[in-house]
């Protein structure tokens, strides 16, 4: 396994926020350094997010910074997370370290919202539809590690969505991803009627994005939104590509992405409606 630095969002975030304190206060690194008793070298990888941190030499850092007590609650509490196993660490050799992180973020979410286009969500998808979507998304060597990955993503669900306090989850789906057949008809329709059963969830909602609503041009590819804590502590975005996810964690980045899951979700048909679209297809499989 690679020995790089443990960076996650969450020592990312606590990082950024540090920073952000100590040059507000107009603290160089060195001078903050020797306030807290470390190097400045160490306090930069700090504020990387490239170094653990025990809860106490964090809460001694904040307390010598004189962090206001609502900042001061909100690191302690990401730390602490931090430290925290998801339950999913049997995967650290199927999966990246990325998305052993992702699943974590999954796990203290408060709110998950999804746009996707052209499959049903991993969140949401049933164990059969999920193996034909990771099977077709895998060439050569990659495809020995299916079944890896589909205990992985099942798993996922498992923490996520049926904890006590499961996350506020809102998914706008494209029309296309409940008409394209993935794993045969059968397959389908049992996915189809899995996320309908879910949409009535009363943490859960969903919308279609139907072919004929005219969306936002700039709208080009699926994204999900994670906040943990409410107000959110941590906020974030995952894009996929071909390779991996990005995490977007500037507060510019989750700002846009928010306004534009705002703006798909007023194009979508609401929850009923979305509802009896998926009946609609259902009853044509």
């Amino acid at each position: 396994m690679s020995k790089a630095p443990p960076s996650t969002a969450r020592l990312r975030k606590i990082g950024r926020t540090l920073r952000r304190i100590r040059v507000d206060a107009g603290y160089t690194l060195k001078t903050a350094g020797r306030m807290i008793e470390r190097s400045g070298s160490s306090l930069s990888l700090i504020e990387k997010g490239e170094q653990q941190l025990r809860l106490r030499d964090l809460k001694h850092i904040l307390d010598v910074y004189e962090v206001e007590p609502v900042t001061h609650r909100a690191l302690m509490t990401l730390a602490a997370q931090q430290q925290q196993h998801c339950g999913l660490e049997e995967f650290r050799e199927t999966v990246s370290r990325e998305a052993l992180d992702i699943a974590s973020l999954e796990n203290s979410a408060s709110m998950i919202a999804l746009a996707e286009i052209g499959v049903i969500p991993g969140l949401m998808q049933t164990e059969s539809y999920a193996r034909s979507v990771i099977r077709a998304g895998l060439v050569g060597e990659e495809a020995t590690k299916a079944d890896g990955y589909l205990a992985f993503r099942l798993a996922r669900q498992q923490r996520t969505l049926h904890r006590p306090d499961a996350p506020r989850l809102r998914i706008i789906v494209d029309e296309a991803a409940l008409r394209r057949v993935r794993g045969g008809r059968r397959v389908m329709h049992d996915q189809l009627t899995h996320l309908l059963e879910n949409s009535h969830r009363e943490n859960v909602t969903l919308q279609v994005l139907p072919f004929e609503c005219e969306t936002d041009p700039t709208y080009v590819g699926p994204f999900q939104i994670l906040e943990i804590g409410c107000p959110a502590i941590l906020s974030a975005v995952l894009i996929d590509h071909l390779t991996g996810r990005w995490i977007l964690e500037e507060d510019s980045d989750v700002t846009f992405y928010l306004s534009k899951f705002a703006h798909i979700s007023k194009t979508a048909l609401n929850d009923a409606d979305s509802r009896t679209m998926l009946q609609r297809i259902l009853s044509d499989l």
